[in-house]
């Protein structure tokens, strides 16, 4: 496991980011596929946009989303860091942009 940055002191404070490695076959992208395929078969299925049309992009997105995270946290993939998340004074909302797609976020280990 990665070390954790320590959380900011204040509410609007730089959040650190801790670097991943997101080369293909490195652990994040298998995770990744396997969380496509669980948010693929939400689609396709029957409460998917296919079958129960109407549903708005936002819904779509949630549900993709929940269905994606649901599937890795039920196999023990990956965990929630509830001492981390109650701990934090705020959670940032966005992403920091990195340089390219196929380079390892700053701060990975490889």
């Amino acid at each position: 496991m990665t070390d954790k940055p320590a959380l900011p002191s204040g509410m609007f404070d730089p959040f650190p980011r801790i670097g991943v490695d997101t080369s293909d076959g490195s652990p994040f992208a298998t995770v990744r596929e396997l969380a496509i395929s669980a948010a693929h078969g939400w689609v396709f299925g029957p409460d998917g946009p296919y079958k129960s049309p109407g549903q708005t992009g936002a819904q779509v997105t949630r549900a993709e989303i929940t269905e994606a995270l649901l599937h890795l946290l039920e196999l023990g993939f990956i965990d929630i860091d509830t001492e981390r998340l109650a701990a934090a004074p705020g959670w940032p909302l966005h992403r920091e942009p990195r340089t390219s797609a196929a380079q390892p976020d700053p701060g990975s280990s490889t």
